[in-house]
């Protein structure tokens, strides 16, 4: 069976200042929200001024649409004022360089034009002390807001750095001082598997562990849980081994970072820049940008509606499971997930309590293709777990695990450790770039009357073509799928 053709390059860059206008948006917020303060602090200080009525003359003002409009612009005002003394830059949020100064000036700009704006609008006078007090009010505010980020990016993000497990293409200085800069990485905490040599003589103490040849990198990412494939290669004379590793990557699935511009990918779905000592491209078999994110949280919400709608049917189930065979009422079973990290897959046990191990004595009974295994007449299914198949009651469960972040709602169905272990083709391996799902195309395409090859095309489909209107028209085609009970086994 061969790959099918690619669908096409998508590029996408995305900036290195990505993170840091993640920090100067937080960061901009939370001025914004303790400058609000400062502004109504300042507005009962010139209320309070007053002779007659003071505070609660104030607090029972009507307010105006021109008190509206006056309280947006002093918001404008001191969103400009912040950005054009720089407050907002990436240097200035994560470092005190001159920060002090500018946040003087800054709030006392602010608190200036402010001031007179209110003391115009609502006819008060006698300010300056208000004016005062509401200057070292934004200051402090802002200041701590400041120091708290700072804080957190030197001390807290460190510690809250998600593992990524990495191989290594080269060996040598280069190499080590790839593995310095991974070590330091502000996003990720990097493992360093081993690294993979031009020749066997090439592997030193200092490189670490050897994996192999550069040869055997492919064999590598069959065996081993790997995030990313890092080249630590002289460009001008391994071009054409920096080639080979990266199209051994593009098969497997698996991410590969290698010199800026040295090559243009068809292959990958996007690449980002990273800034580090020596500039590299990432390239990526999956689009990885704010849709991941929105996906992320759809799971979370629909996971947690899917558990309250079908409690009742959870506990239905569960009754009718119990009194009807013996053992457990869930079914807990180890399967690849994302970047064949494995978990355990809960559904509703619709077998007797030994199916696993009868499952060797059946193995001629096999009716699929390929390496998976499904017997359609199956001997080990209870009457009970034969209705929850049809019906796919059976995967319900799972909704456990799409909140628990191990699988999604939309995705490649999880393969368990026997059916993978039977891939021996690399380029399988690519429908683990993607989290596994509930339900996918597979599921709308007949399930078990489609073939593995299919099966496997209709995966590869989906991560090259993902996006959220699809995840959308693949749930609302699971219903009626399921409805029907084609292909449920």
């Amino acid at each position: 069976m061969a790959p099918p053709p690619s669908a096409g390059a998508d590029w996408a860059r995305i900036h290195p200042a990505v993170a840091r206008g993640i920090a100067g948006r937080a960061v901009a917020v939370a001025d914004l929200v303790f400058l609000s303060l400062t502004l109504v602090y300042f507005a009962l200080c010139a209320g309070a001024a007053q002779p007659s009525g003071g505070l609660w003359k104030l607090l029972s003002m009507k307010m105006t649409i021109g008190h509206f409009v006056l309280l947006a612009f002093c918001w404008v005002l001191w969103r400009t004022i912040f950005t054009y003394c720089g407050l907002y830059a990436g240097q200035h949020i994560k470092s005190a360089g001159g920060l002090f100064g500018r946040l003087v000036l800054a709030t006392g700009l602010a608190a200036l034009v402010a001031g007179e704006s209110i003391a115009f609008e609502w006819h008060h006078g006698h300010l300056l002390s208000a004016f005062f007090d509401c200057w070292l009010a934004g200051l402090l505010c802002v200041l701590l807001v400041r120091v708290a980020v700072g804080a957190f990016h030197f001390y807290a993000r460190p510690l809250l750095r998600r593992r990524r497990i990495a191989v290594i293409v080269g060996s040598g200085p280069r190499a080590d001082r790839l593995r310095e800069e991974l070590a330091h990485h502000p996003e990720w905490r990097y493992e360093i598997l081993g690294h993979l040599h031009q020749d066997a003589c090439n592997s030193s103490e200092s490189d670490g562990a050897s994996l192999g040849r550069i040869a055997d990198l492919e064999s590598v990412l069959m065996r081993q849980v790997v995030d990313e494939v890092i080249v630590a290669l002289a460009v001008k004379s391994n071009y054409a081994t920096i080639e080979r590793v990266i199209a051994a990557c593009a098969r497997v699935g698996v991410e590969v970072q290698y010199p800026e511009d040295l090559f243009d990918v068809p292959w990958s779905q996007q690449h980002r820049r990273i800034a580090q000592e020596r500039r590299r491209v990432v390239v990526t078999m999956v689009q990885q940008d704010y849709r991941s994110r929105i996906k992320r949280a759809l799971d979370v919400v629909g996971a947690l509606t899917g558990l309250i709608l079908f409690a009742p049917l959870f506990a239905a189930a569960a009754i009718a499971i119990k009194a009807t065979s013996r053992g457990p009422v869930f079914f807990r079973q180890e399967r690849y997930g994302l970047g064949r990290r494995i978990f355990r897959i809960i559904k509703f046990r619709t077998m007797v309590v030994n199916a696993e191990s009868a499952q060797a004595s059946l193995e001629h009974l096999n009716e699929n293709t390929g390496p998976v295994f499904k017997i359609f007449k199956d001997p080990r299914i209870t009457k009970v777990g034969r209705f929850l198949r049809r019906t796919s009651i059976d995967e319900l469960p799972q909704l456990i695990n799409v909140l628990k972040g191990e699988m999604s709602l939309v995705g490649p169905r999880p393969l368990n450790l026997r059916d993978v272990g039977r891939f021996s083709e690399a380029w399988l391996m690519r429908r683990f770039s993607m989290k596994p799902g509930l339900t996918c195309l597979w599921q709308i395409s007949g399930r078990s009357n489609v073939s593995f090859d299919r099966w496997i095309a209709l995966d590869l489909h989906y991560i090259d073509h993902w996006s959220l209107l699809m995840d959308w028209i693949i749930l609302a085609k699971t219903i009626p799928a399921v409805v029907k009970g084609t292909g449920a086994a």
